[in-house]
């Protein structure tokens, strides 16, 4: 029996730890007694025999899962073999098709050369009809412009002598309307030209008088923008005068170079800001000094024509000049 649960290691230990729990189970029985009991023959051999039970069972249960893995392939055989009948039956099916198919296109080939035959001789046949068609046609328009040609020529005869006598008509009708035209071409060629010599003469008054007018015109510009300038020039000069009036020399300093002062003013000379153009070498002190002057100079001094008023305002501050 030893032997036996040797081979079956899971059976092994579920009867250790079957007596082990009998064991302890036992234990504590005699914990509750007031002496200890012997074991008696009978529970011994039911222990035994109820561990023979329990491999009995083990082996049953591996048996059954034995059978049911070789129920699970043979049913798994059965589908492969259901699964490829299927696959042969798809298969000749597909197969039986295939030749159906081939046997209808051969029909409908068979068929349409059949209807191409008589196509072609039913175009042969209308070929021939309308060639013979056509030559009739042929014939009958060949009479009828022979008939044509001879009526046209008839007529041709008759209408030449009418636009002979036509021509000859018109021809005189026309020497008469020439004769007409030339003189009246002359007598308009006639008014057309003491027409041109008149415009001509209209327009060279009218560019002499433009010419007149143009230096008229150049010598007031020229006058009046040289009274602008000198105005400006008077109204730069001014500023500049008014603002070095106000200036105050830093103290301590020694280079002062000419700078570029740039002033943008509002109606009646006020001032909105000063800013620096060129002022190359100077020191923040010194061009404060020239700024507070220009704000001490408010309100600038007003041009003399009110064309020359400009908000941003250039002049060149130069102390050495003072």
């Amino acid at each position: 029996m030893l032997s036996e649960l040797l081979k079956q290691p899971r059976a092994l230990l579920l009867s250790i730890l079957f007596h082990a729990v009998l064991i302890g189970v036992m234990v504590v029985n005699l914990s509750f007694v007031d002496k200890p009991r012997q074991i008696r023959a009978g529970q011994l051999a039911k222990t035994v025999q109820a561990e023979m039970i329990d491999s009995k069972v083990l082996e049953d249960r591996k048996k059954q899962k034995q059978r049911e893995a070789e129920r699970k392939a043979a049913e798994k055989k059965k589908k492969k073999l259901e699964a490829k009948k299927r696959a042969d039956k798809k298969k000749r099916d597909a197969e039986a098709k295939r030749n159906k198919d081939e046997k209808k296109k051969a029909e409908l080939k068979r068929k349409k050369q059949a209807e191409e035959k008589r196509k072609k001789e039913a175009a042969e046949k209308k070929r021939k009809a309308d060639e013979k068609s056509k030559a009739d046609a042929k014939r009958k328009t060949e009479e009828k412009r022979k008939a044509d040609a001879k009526r046209k020529s008839e007529e041709k005869r008759k209408a030449d002598e009418k636009r002979k006598a036509e021509e000859k008509r018109k021809a005189e009708e026309a020497r008469i309307a020439e004769e007409k035209r030339k003189a009246e071409e002359a007598r308009l060629a006639e008014e057309e030209r003491k027409r041109v010599e008149a415009e001509q003469r209209r327009l060279a008054e009218e560019e002499q008088k433009r010419k007149e007018e143009e230096l008229r015109a150049r010598m007031l510009a020229e006058e009046n923008q040289r009274r602008l300038n000198t105005l400006r020039e008077a109204y730069i000069l001014a500023i500049k005068e008014k603002v070095e009036r106000y200036w105050i020399k830093p103290a301590g300093s020694v280079k002062m170079p000419i700078c570029e002062v740039l002033v943008n003013q509002g109606p009646g000379g006020i001032i909105l800001d000063v800013d620096f153009g060129s002022c190359d070498g100077s020191t923040a002190t010194y061009r404060a000094s020239i700024e507070g002057a220009v704000y001490k100079a408010e309100p600038l001094p007003r041009p003399g024509d009110p064309e020359l008023f400009e908000r941003e305002l250039k002049f060149y501050f130069n102390p050495s000049i003072q």
